[in-house]
């Protein structure tokens, strides 16, 4: 089975709206036809995050909370090294980049591509919502 991280920017951006790419891999993820891989670290981003933003677009912090639950339900769970080099532009990123690396995924799902070098995470892919659906989608028997 496929296996990916997403960038935060992927879920702001499904809870947003339902009508791009983003929400749509989320939707792909509901019904099982990817394996998404999270750490504690990321949670943790994806939670400041989303109760950051959330309010713009009208969502509250038990919202978040339901939501994050129900992601970590269907979700891969990985437990990340306490030893991790710093390598990328921006350090926010360093806990996804770790995870795909670490975890051994396939793909890292981002709407930044500029922000993760793909000489620095040989072995993940660097991939768009829209990449990563028609890489679904030609994955399908």
């Amino acid at each position: 089975m496929i296996r990916a991280v997403l960038d935060t920017n992927i879920l702001l951006a499904a809870l947003r709206s339902r009508n791009g790419a983003s929400f749509e891999v989320l939707q792909r993820f509901r019904q099982g036809e990817f394996s998404l891989v999270i750490a504690n670290t990321v949670l943790t981003e994806y939670e400041e995050v989303l109760k950051r933003e959330g309010p713009t677009f009208g969502l509250t912090g038990v919202t978040v909370n339901r939501f994050l639950d129900a992601l970590c339900a269907g979700a891969e769970a990985f437990r990340v090294s306490g030893s991790w080099k710093p390598s990328l532009p921006d350090a926010d990123d360093e806990p996804l980049a770790q995870l795909a690396l670490e975890g051994k995924v396939g793909y890292l799902v981002t709407h930044n591509l500029r922000h993760f070098p793909a000489e620095r995470l040989s072995g993940v892919r660097i991939v768009s919502p829209s990449e990563f659906l028609q890489i679904l989608k030609q994955s399908k028997p």
